[in-house]
């Protein structure tokens, strides 16, 4: 160690550059750090729902939407339907969106079809556009999808394709900027306002992103700040602030910077790379600095100090490195794309860290000039200490002394006390709801949610499902006794609460025997052979129905029902499929006829269902994976399931909190248990580590325990608070994923703390491990 500190400290201008260059190479890609949840990054290749979803778009064409949504007192005026129309156009030249579909376009295909001449030639002396409105009203087929049914709201429903995220926010931006260029028209507000309702999935995965980005870009600094108080009022100098986090800093930016450079973007897994680099590193810091101010008190060289603290904190450092990686590299067994590049990313954060604290920090320490060290325990403080208690401690130093005397006489009690709140806090998690819900990320108030909840109160849901039968041998879809478990199948769906609308060719077949039979509404129904079906199918066209071809395949062989439904979480929803494949088995042809469930959104929440499953497993595993490490670098396997006991409640608190006060256990919130054990283990493994080391000078437990809790205790609370008050601020966020990550990381870094200062020493001094 003296030689590697001599070397550093030699050649610690060059080495310096070196870091600064590099620091500053990865810094200029950090900038192009992007967010992305989209569904395609979720999946695998070898994912079979996947492959279905792909034949699907490949059969009938695209799925993925957005809705532009209009309110006026009479939307069938003259006017309305020139500026829905010139609202359309704009969108149909924007690259990604392959098929618009507004009440103009319905317009324009009904006056041109030979049964609406009809009709206005039998209604003579009522004008073209009361027909329509009276036509169209009277549709189911456009209730609740083109215009509601009061006639006071419509929509313009456009499909689009796109290549990727990025294109998709591209696309959603150009969208957003021709509907705010539009001149005032008269679907909009007396106060002149344009009013406009943007939604659909396609906006709500581009919404997800800026918000969580913005908030994320917003908070940080905050975060940064707050740290630097907490860390002035602990060590009570400027190089206690400034290195620690100059070191996190150096850190964060060399993480961003590989991350991008391999091509990587943040995601709601890998969103918790950067706290858990903060948090690493500021724990590297703070235990490095916090030994060099403690030997500086009695090296008279500045090298000999930085020697001594390096021997004293490098090992556990290295030995918390090591579990850490070993801990995350569980994750890397996962089959899901982002929660495997976290895993290896989080591992390669630990080892990374470590790299850098044991240079840059010794380097920085080596420029403090000695006369600025005013850190709580040098001769001075030590000496007036001595005045004012006969132990020479003051402050958290005397807490902390008082602290180990009461578990050295209480240590059964306070274990027994903790097996109490352990059980207490178990029994929260079995009220703990495992879903997810896309929606809920956002404030009531935020435009995404105000303009979901106006479209599905007066059109439909927003939530597209998509459920395709498919016959068997090359039969034709179009025969009477296979459309009619379409027409079935439609019938239950209504019955759910939750579905606005679906729509089929059934619909169109039915609404086409209807007109030909004088619009007799006895008439709709399936006719009674194959031939008139086809017939009937062909002339939905020239009725005006020119959107039929995306209900089935060219051969008939294959027909989609397109559902919407209204926004539910994952556990609803997965009620709500596992109900309608019921149905199917026990009503509908399974011979003849197979079927699936699909589409994008569907896709998505079966991926955060396989996320938490992953993830659950991937933690059972890296909870006993860290452990056994941790046996191993302490050389005692007792040792190794002591260290257990303070390390399940940090994390069981949090999620009996979570259980308690109804927060959802989804693929974000279940990392916050990944934080917890790579917290608590981490200064576990330092108490530990100096418990050892001090037994070793007298053999005596308490006073081992005591000068521990005044030693790696006293650094250990340093690290937890400043980075507790530091993520605080994200709570205060409105995006409710960031406010849940701020209040959910600093809760479990108080309970870990307190888990290790009151539990640690507490099953030290009761089961007596030999090292």
């Amino acid at each position: 160690m003296k030689q590697y500190v001599h070397i550093l400290l030699k050649f610690r201008i060059l080495i310096l550059v070196c870091i600064v260059i590099i620091t500053a190479i990865f810094g200029y890609y950090a900038r192009e750090m992007r967010t992305d949840n989209s569904i395609e990054i979720w999946l695998s290749k070898n994912d079979k729902d996947l492959e279905y979803y792909k034949t699907f778009l490949k059969n009938f064409g695209d799925e993925e939407f957005f809705i532009v949504a209009f309110s006026a007192p009479d939307i069938f005026t003259k006017d309305s339907i020139q500026y829905i129309n010139a609202i359309a156009e704009k969108l149909k030249v924007l690259e990604g969106v392959t098929g618009v579909i507004s009440l103009a376009d319905v317009f324009k295909d009904k006056i041109t079809s030979p049964v609406f001449k009809e009709k206005i030639q039998t209604q003579q002396g009522r004008s073209v556009m009361n027909v329509f409105k009276q036509q169209l009203l009277a549709d189911a087929g456009y209730q609740n999808t083109i215009v509601s049914k009061n006639g006071k709201t419509t929509a313009i429903i456009a499909t689009i394709q796109c290549a990727g995220p990025e294109s998709r926010k591209q696309l959603i931006s150009k969208v957003k900027k021709a509907l705010d260029e539009m001149p005032v028209g008269p679907m909009d507000t007396k106060q002149k306002k344009r009013n406009y309702h943007l939604a659909g999935p396609s906006v709500v995965n581009v919404e997800l992103d800026q918000m969580s980005k913005k908030d994320m870009d917003k908070f940080t600094p905050l975060m940064f700040a707050l740290s630097i108080i907490v860390l002035g009022c602990l060590f009570r100098n400027f190089s206690g602030v400034i290195i620690p986090l100059l070191t996190v800093g150096v850190c964060i930016i060399w993480i961003t910077g590989c991350f991008v450079l391999f091509g990587q973007t943040m995601n709601m897994i890998a969103n918790m790379l950067l706290p858990l680099t903060f948090i690493i590193a500021l724990s590297a810091s703070i235990h490095l600095i916090s030994h060099y101010y403690h030997e500086s008190k009695v090296s008279i060289r500045k090298e000999d100090a930085i020697c001594q603290a390096l021997r004293q904190v490098g090992i556990p450092i290295l030995m918390t490195t090591i579990t850490t990686a070993i801990g995350f590299v569980s994750l890397a067994t996962s089959s899901i794309p982002p929660v495997f590049i976290t895993g290896l990313f989080m591992s390669g954060c630990a080892l990374l860290t470590f790299i850098i604290s044991m240079t840059f920090i010794p380097i920085l320490l080596s420029f403090v000039p000695s006369f600025t060290v005013a850190y709580p325990g040098n001769k001075a403080s030590a000496r007036n200490d001595s005045a004012r208690h006969p132990d020479g401690e003051r402050g958290i130093g005397l807490l902390l002394l008082r602290l180990s005397r009461l578990m050295a006489r209480h240590k059964a009690l306070i274990l027994s006390c903790v097996l109490g709140m352990g059980l207490f806090f178990a029994w929260g998690i079995s009220k703990l709801q495992i879903e997810s819900d896309l929606m809920a990320s956002f404030p009531a108030k935020s435009q995404i949610a105000r303009d979901t909840a106006y479209i599905e109160k007066r059109l439909m849901g927003l939530l597209p499902v998509e459920i395709v039968a498919e016959t068997t041998n090359g039969m034709s879809i179009l025969q009477p006794n296979l459309l009619n478990n379409l027409v079935g199948l439609q019938r239950y769906l209504r019955k759910i609460p939750e579905v606005t609308g679906s729509t089929s060719i059934a619909n169109y077949i039915q609404k086409t025997h209807q007109i030909v039979n004088h619009d007799n509404p006895r008439y709709y129904s399936i006719p009674d052979t194959q031939k008139e079906a086809t017939d009937y199918l062909k002339m939905a066209s020239v009725y005006g129905d020119k959107y039929i071809h995306c209900l089935y395949t060219q051969d008939y062989t294959d027909a989609r029902i397109s559902v919407r439904m209204k926004q539910v979480g994952s556990n609803r929803y997965q009620s709500v499929i596992r109900s309608i494949k019921e149905y199917i088995r026990k009503h509908l042809d399974t011979t003849a006829l197979s079927w699936h469930i699909t589409g994008i959104v569907p896709l998505l929440i079966n991926v955060q269902d396989n996320i938490l499953r992953s993830e659950i497993q991937s933690f059972s595993l890296a909870f006993f994976l860290t452990f056994l490490s941790t046996a191993v670098v302490l050389k005692s396997f007792k040792i190794g399931l002591i260290c257990i006991i303070p390390n399940l409640l940090p994390g069981t608190i949090t999620l009996g909190l979570m259980g308690f006060t109804g927060m959802k256990l989804d693929a974000a919130t279940i990392m916050i248990a990944s934080i917890a054990l790579g917290i608590s283990v981490d200064n576990t493994i330092h108490i530990f580590y100096r418990f050892k080391n001090e037994l070793s000078v007298d053999g005596d437990y308490s006073k081992a325990v005591c000068r521990t809790l005044q030693g790696a205790g006293k650094t250990a609370l340093f690290t937890s608070l400043s980075a507790a008050f530091g993520f605080m601020v994200f709570s205060f966020s409105s995006f409710k994923p960031v406010q849940y990550f701020g209040v959910l990381t600093s809760v479990t870094m108080i309970n870990a703390i307190v888990s290790d200062l009151f539990i640690s020493p507490c099953c030290l001094l009761l089961f007596k491990p030999r090292f």
